[in-house]
């Protein structure tokens, strides 16, 4: 690890205690204990890049996304390490049974080669269930990074990192002639907002329940990619008409864009999934959902965020004459890849 302070390379024994054997200061976190083997110059970075060169402000949530989605399990992985440690175990079994003398040394391997095919061919039948079944989610949880972060990081440099805000401590500002709103079930994305000034940038109202949403004004509905998430665009545009425009992330937006985080949890009930087929969904985008998958809104950076909504804003101005009043009915924008 480099120490933050000096830039020395330190091995770990001289950095114990937190604390650099060379310029004998405090550095926030170590790689060997902190969530996702962070430490301070990888933070410093993240914080950089989320900030986008523009000093843009992020919350805690979009840094713990940034920080772990490299972490995320990938399935085929899994499945293949359960290959190869069972593999191993065979090995090593056999070879400590053949060395003993317990029994003779040709029946042994035979009797492992066997098992080897007969696991592998198991396993290789297992394996749709087991994908059916296997949920991925972010290692850490998001309190256990919260608090790491925030009692190590805050003692050290009297503050959040670089740009970081606690969305729970953020107070949505209120617009007195709102021309454009938002609604958003996550506060934290709303939070992201209200702190790069889209409320003065727009005048653009933030609200998380549509009975709050001002009336007479477009409506920009941003949602995760998963049922709840579409589920609201479908009860905004129910509510609201042509007033909704969602731009929120549409599952073909994330199902195959490799830079997309996508998550996994276990397969949504009948009745969720019977909501799905309501929404303007392909039926690719329905089996996607309703096989378990989902992508978190709060894991996009605030400038491909900020990208998104000025699009939509400047897309539902253009169509603000009546001849084209049909556009706002686009339904979900396209989210830059990237």
């Amino acid at each position: 690890m480099i120490c933050p302070h000096c830039n020395t390379n330190l091995l770990r024994k001289e950095r114990s205690g937190r604390r650099c054997s060379k310029c004998r200061r405090e550095f926030a976190l170590e790689p060997k204990e902190s969530p996702f083997g962070l430490h301070d110059i990888r933070i410093r970075t993240l914080a950089e890049r989320l900030g986008d060169g523009r000093d843009l402000r992020y919350t805690l949530t979009q840094l713990w996304y940034a920080a772990g989605r490299k972490r995320i399990p990938d399935l085929y992985r899994v499945f293949r390490r359960v290959r190869i440690g069972i593999s191993v175990a065979i090995v090593v079994i056999t070879f400590f049974t053949a060395v003993s003398g317990v029994l003779p040394a040709a029946p042994v391997i035979g009797a492992a080669v066997v098992a080897m095919v007969l696991a592998h061919v198991a396993l290789r039948a297992a394996r749709p269930q087991f994908e059916r079944a296997a949920t991925i989610r972010m290692p850490v949880p998001y309190n256990t990074f919260r608090k790491e972060l925030i009692g190590r990081w805050t003692p050290i440099y009297g503050g959040l990192p670089p740009g970081a805000v606690d969305e729970g401590k953020v107070r949505l500002p209120v617009v007195d002639r709102p021309r454009f709103a938002v609604l958003c079930q996550d506060r934290g994305v709303l939070a992201c907002l209200a702190v790069n000034n889209v409320p003065h940038t727009w005048d653009m109202a933030l609200s998380d329940r549509i009975e709050q949403l001002p009336p007479a004004v477009p409506v920009l509905v941003l949602h995760d990619a998963n049922p709840p998430g579409i589920v609201l665009a479908g009860q905004a545009r129910a509510a609201l008409g042509t007033r909704a425009v969602a731009v929120g992330l549409r599952p073909r937006a994330v199902s195959t864009n490799e830079s997309a985080l996508r998550l996994r949890e276990p397969r949504p009930t009948e009745a969720d999934a019977a909501l799905l087929r309501r929404e303007p969904l392909s039926a690719d985008e329905i089996e996607w959902l309703a096989d378990g998958w989902w992508s978190p809104l709060a894991a996009i950076a605030p400038a491909k965020l900020l990208a998104v909504l000025a699009r939509a804003v400047e897309r539902v101005e253009e169509t603000a004459d009546p001849e084209h009043s049909r556009a706002r009915q686009v339904g979900f924008l396209t989210w830059p890849t990237g």
